[in-house]
């Protein structure tokens, strides 16, 4: 028995990963965003327009109470106000099938869908998955996908990878997500991953970050750093990510000043994530952004064409503000920039997390 589970990604753009997992009876295939921040399985309900929408009252194996309400909480850029149901039903991830997993089942207003939308759904990958579900059909407790997966002892390690091939990169795939097993032909085996500890008493999928650097400079501090697969930048305290930016561009402040809404509130940020023609004709000259891990003297290096993501015909810097509540509250977010450049490893059993070179 194949002892792993693989499921191949597409990218969009560079902004958004997702896969295909099948659910219900019978199987209706939904494209999900596999994401390390959220902490359960969250399914669109009966979406107008889109070709076999999955309508939970229509498959067989599907339990339907008692009713359980769930929020929705995704961080940390995500602001939405969204409540499901959970359900139990069955699941396909790769060439495996699962009986019974628990899921959070939303009615959708059809307006935002259409059968272009880029993904309908999220499998919550947190390192601290949801407390499981009673399902009365079956007399027992379901667990979601991952905890499922290893209950089942389905997976040679309980462990998952991720691998994000660079849109502009030729290939067949944009990236994959291997259940079990680290993805062997995408990252340097010889320089391997280096490896780090969960911060203590975390329940996410953070780490402790020593510095960061641009270019030579090292005055800028570390702190928690979470691991976001579902994030299309890397987010981090106001204060520190206006310096990065500043060195970004040898020291130059933005004049121009503008609000932007975070985490529900309103921030005044100099804009200086947006790089002008100008400064793209030298964008090459611009320094690397580096990050060392606690534990380790590796450095993960970030070049321009790295940090430099283009949206919407404007060429921006990966590195966003966020707001937090409180001093403690802070931390960064590394998103996809970062994880294209470094094939991850998420080890459940030993709560750590590994970086290793990716290759294309």
């Amino acid at each position: 028995m194949d002892l792993v589970i693989k499921i191949p990604l597409t990218n969009e753009h560079n902004i958004s990963y997702f896969g295909n997992i099948g659910i219900g009876t019978p199987r209706i295939v939904q494209r999900v965003s596999f994401n390390t921040a959220a902490h359960e399985i969250w399914i669109a309900n009966n979406i107008q327009g889109m070709n076999n929408p999955y309508v939970a009252f229509e498959s067989s194996t599907c339990d339907y109470g008692p009713d359980s309400e769930a929020n929705l909480q995704v961080r940390p850029f995500y602001d939405l106000n969204m409540t499901a149901i959970r359900r139990t039903d069955k699941f396909w991830a790769g060439n495996r099938t699962m009986r019974s997993v628990f899921c959070a089942v939303y009615d959708v207003n059809p307006v935002y869908y259409s059968e272009l939308t880029t993904w309908t759904g999220i499998v919550g990958l947190s390192f601290s998955p949801p407390a499981p579900h009673y399902a009365p059909r079956f007399g027992k407790l379901r667990f979601p996908l991952f905890s499922t997966m290893m209950n089942a002892n389905m997976l040679f390690g309980n462990i998952f990878s991720v691998w994000m091939r660079n849109y502009n990169d030729v290939g067949p795939d944009g990236g994959a997500i291997v259940f079990g097993a680290a993805n062997s032909d995408h990252f340097d085996e010889e320089q391997g991953h280096e490896h780090y500890d969960l911060v203590d008493g975390c329940s996410e999928w953070m780490i402790q970050t020593s510095f960061v650097a641009v270019g030579q400079n090292r005055e800028i501090q570390g702190g928690k750093a979470l691991i976001h697969t579902a994030s299309p930048y890397i987010f981090g305290p106001s204060r520190i990510i206006r310096a990065i930016n500043t060195q970004i561009l040898g020291g130059r402040r933005r004049r121009r000043r503008h609000q932007q809404i975070i985490m529900g509130e309103e921030v005044e940020d100099e804009d200086s994530h947006v790089f002008t023609h100008d400064e793209m004709l030298t964008a090459h000259n611009m320094p690397n952004v580096s990050f060392v891990f606690s534990g380790s003297d590796r450095v993960y290096t970030l070049r321009p064409n790295e940090y430099i993501i283009q949206v919407g015909g404007q060429y921006v810097s990966a590195f966003r503000p966020m707001h937090f509540s409180s001093p403690t509250a802070e931390h960064y977010t590394l998103g996809m920039p970062f994880l294209r450049r470094y094939h991850s490893l998420f080890n459940f059993e030993e709560r750590k997390i590994g970086f290793a070179p990716s290759n294309p």
